[in-house]
């Protein structure tokens, strides 16, 4: 994947609050970005250059709930030491985001930067059919 390359993230409803700023705006939380226990550490995203957000997210919706799609760049990750990898499983362009070898407290403090990134960029895709 290039630098420049999109990884699309799923938001779970859970991981979404209004936010301060606007009533209409939404804001996910940091939890969004952080992988779970049973993650192995890795943050699933979908390879934007092989599918669009909107692609992304009728994807994942067949079998998962998600209101929306917010994405980081390989480069943002990689900005603060965090490398992502293709490997194509479950799906043929399944990414993932690597937090392999970090503390918890590390984690969230690296989710928290990856979530202001982005909703710095916004929603890439938002369903259209989600109510609070």
């Amino acid at each position: 994947m290039e630098n420049n390359t999109l990884l699309h993230r799923q938001i779970h409803p859970h991981f979404v609050q209004k936010s301060e700023v606007s009533s209409q705006a939404f804001e996910a939380t940091s939890s969004a970005f952080k992988p779970t226990p049973k993650d192995d550490s890795k943050l699933s995203v979908y390879n934007g250059e092989k599918f669009s957000a909107k692609e992304a997210f009728e994807h994942f919706v067949e079998h998962y709930t998600s209101i929306g799609v917010l994405s980081v760049s390989v480069q943002e990750a990689l900005d603060i030491q965090l490398s992502s990898t293709e490997d194509n499983i479950p799906f043929n362009g399944h990414a993932y985001i690597d937090f392999t070898g970090l503390s918890s407290n590390q984690m969230k403090s690296k989710a928290k930067l990856l979530k202001k990134k982005a909703n710095d960029r916004g929603w890439l895709h938002f369903d259209p059919n989600y109510e609070q």
